[in-house]
């Protein structure tokens, strides 16, 4: 045998300088090889490698079906036909077999040519089209008089049963407004695969609260105050705020100088609303005679803490004193709300008699009004 070998050409193989190197042409070659033997001696030889074509698969394209939906798969190219995996398959032996995969599935095919034994192998894949999720919206609640959207989803049609308080019967998002508690119900179809769904939502339809206003009377020239009452609500707002005590309470005090008329919204614990009305007049009717307390008694009881002024209708101006028996002012204002308790410097006075002397403008007129009241305990 030879000491050393050379092949040529270089190209396919591993190793052109051993005896036994594999061959990998792309083409049809012939290969030379030069022995040489450890006395210099040579020999030559060849031989040819020749390259058959595997064939050239047609296959047919990736295909997206519905669920339960055969599809027909072709492949051409060869003599013979092998398709994996078979599951779902009428007959993995055939160029052209029909599909029925339960889920998506990619199907190989091997094409063998009988004149030349070479195969070949191709893919296709099969995608199952998930089914559509249907949608509606869930249970809801509105209070009368009041409309809501409803909202269904995951198709390509949309059919409301018929019903007088949808806006339209034909849309995923219709309004609804109805006036007691309703079920709706919409047909959902899906065009692609014509899939059908019914589905149900409920509206629950809140009543008002009934809600009603009250005063206690109208302003005139003895009441400079009118106690309004709200019922029927959790929460109240009165407006205008001009002339309460506060406008977020059920029961404020009013004390307009005009005629007004009081608007209250009440709000229930659903959160629905109602509203009503009370008119307060301002008349200059049941004059009081301006009349002041003769005593009164600071001594702690919560009874008569407090010398001032009532019913004396709206005071517009005032210069409120009071004097102890040397003639000394102990108490002043000009606040028709404010009253003395008894004490002057923060020291509770004696028992005895004491002056008041009022000058005041009213709703119904003026008055200067001088008199003596006694402090018992």
């Amino acid at each position: 045998g030879a000491a050393t070998y050379q092949w040529s050409p270089l190209v396919g193989l591993t190793n052109p300088t051993i005896a036994n190197p594999i061959a990998t042409p792309t083409a049809s070659t012939e290969y030379f090889v030069t022995g040489t033997t450890v006395n210099g001696c040579i020999a030559k030889d060849s031989i040819t490698i020749s390259i058959k074509p595997k064939p050239a698969i047609t296959i047919s394209p990736d295909t997206l079906v519905c669920q339960n939906s055969p599809v027909q798969l072709t492949a051409s190219g060869g003599t013979s036909y092998i398709w994996t995996p078979s599951t779902g398959l009428d007959n993995p032996t055939v160029s052209n077999p029909v599909a029925s995969p339960s889920d998506s599935t990619t199907y190989y095919v091997t094409v063998t040519e009988a004149s030349t034994s070479c195969s070949s192998i191709d893919s296709v894949d099969v995608f199952i089209r998930p089914e559509p999720v249907f949608t509606i919206n869930a249970p809801a609640s509105i209070c009368e008089t009041k409309s809501i959207t409803l909202s269904a989803s995951g198709g390509h049609s949309y059919s409301w049963h018929p019903d007088p308080t949808l806006s339209s019967t034909l849309i995923a998002n219709p309004i609804a407004t109805p006036l007691s508690s309703k079920v709706y119900t919409v047909d959902i179809t899906d065009s692609i695969c014509n899939t059908t769904a019914s589905l149900s939502t409920t509206v629950t339809v809140w009543d008002l609260p009934t809600v009603q206003a009250t005063s206690s009377n109208d302003i005139d020239c003895s009441l400079d105050f009118s106690q309004l009452t709200a019922t029927g609500a959790t929460t109240y707002e009165w407006l205008p705020a001009t002339g309460l005590s506060s406008n977020r309470v059920s029961n404020p005090i009013a004390r307009p100088v005009v005629e007004t008329s009081y608007s209250v919204k009440g709000t229930d614990d659903n959160g629905c609303v109602n509203f009503d009305t009370v008119m307060v007049k301002v008349v200059t009717a049941n004059l009081s005679g301006y009349l002041m307390p003769n005593a009164f008694s600071p001594n702690g009881d919560g009874l008569n803490e407090c010398y001032g002024i009532k019913y004396w209708g709206v005071i517009q101006e005032l210069e409120f004193g009071i004097y102890n028996r040397w003639g000394e002012r102990i108490f002043f204002t000009k606040d028709p709300s404010a009253c003395w308790n008894g004490k002057y410097r923060g020291t509770p006075q004696d028992i005895g008699v004491y002056v008041y002397m009022i000058k005041a403008k009213t709703l119904c007129g003026s008055t200067f009004k001088k008199g003596i009241f006694t402090l018992v305990r």
